[in-house]
């Protein structure tokens, strides 16, 4: 019997390998954000909740249950997990539900101009303030400013225009419900990665993942199932293929990022795994002909120039 994987330093992380890990998950990352956007655009807000409740859940039968089965029956017996990881694994199934339910839940109530930055751009905000606070991370001047470009063009991304009006848009609402469900969505996201950076270093990647989104499926499955049953089917009907696709590459992309928080601060890569969000308002502008293409490149602009410093941090 094996023993478990220590907790791993920061101090010796490598940039480019971290890199690597990184914008490798979000060539993928943007491809299932777009997809997303695609089973979104004919639908009224209500259904974009039931067509994500539909990717996560068969994301989890039929790939992590079923298709990662094989991956997970490999690395588990080489493994013992203490109770640490387990209780990493748990916290982090249940968050991620959460995430899922607020992420639907504020998409239902406000608009994407709205609850995107918000829920997108607290996430890696809160990470750092949490990291230095729990796992005494310290950050370095140019990451610290690579983690800020990143933030504000997360909300740079999605504004409607370039006036100050616009500007503050998001902030005037923000005692509005779909603002309060927005931020709980990116408390979530802070919260969960700040256990996986702990719990990645307790339980080899491949096995945390399986167990945490098997959690993730036994907490969400019940609402889905009993309360949404007639629009799932619908949904899986009507965009099947798009939520296949998707529901292999959340699985798979996650993964990376799993493997990234071994070897970099959490800081850094929340704040670098926004990168994706300048893939896909890229296949937007021209794939998809959105609207408020000056925006969307301005904020990207921002963030790959973020991304950029925060390569080069230490």
């Amino acid at each position: 019997m094996s023993t478990p994987v220590s907790y791993l330093d920061n101090t010796g992380d490598d940039p480019a390998v971290r890199a690597r890990l990184v914008v490798g998950d979000n060539d993928f990352h943007s491809v299932t954000e777009t997809v997303c956007g695609i089973v979104e655009q004919p639908k009224p807000p209500k259904f974009w909740w039931v067509a994500f409740a539909a990717s996560s859940s068969l994301t989890l039968v039929l790939f992590a249950c079923i298709g990662y089965l094989p991956m997970f029956l490999y690395f588990r017996p080489q493994l013992t997990i203490t109770m640490t990881g387990w209780v990493c694994i748990f916290a982090t199934g249940v968050l991620h539900a959460l995430y899922f339910w607020f992420m639907g839940g504020a998409y239902e109530r406000g608009d994407l101009s709205l609850v995107y930055p918000l829920s997108r751009g607290s996430g890696p905000l809160l990470v750092p303030i949490l990291a230095v606070i729990f796992l005494q991370e310290q950050l370095s001047l140019a990451g610290g400013l690579g983690i800020g470009l990143v933030v504000l063009g997360i909300y740079i991304i999605h504004l409607q225009s370039f006036t100050v009006d616009s500007f503050f848009e998001p902030l005037r609402a923000m005692r509005g419900s779909a603002s309060i469900w927005a931020l709980c969505t990116g408390g979530t996201i802070a919260g969960y990665s700040l256990v996986d950076k702990v719990g990645v270093g307790l339980v080899y990647p491949p096995v945390y993942i399986y167990l945490m989104f098997v959690i993730s499926l036994l907490l969400l499955s019940p609402y889905v199932l009993i309360r949404q049953r007639t629009a799932l089917k619908l949904e899986w009907q009507v965009n099947r293929g798009s939520i296949l696709i998707d529901g292999f590459l959340v699985l798979f992309t996650y993964m990376m990022i799993l493997f990234a928080f071994r070897l970099s601060k959490v800081s850094y890569v929340v704040a670098a795994r926004e990168i994706s969000i300048v893939f896909s308002a890229l296949l937007g502008i021209f794939w998809l002909k959105e609207a408020h293409a000056p925006q969307k490149m301005a904020g990207s602009a921002l963030i790959a120039l973020g991304v950029v410093f925060i390569g080069l941090s230490k």
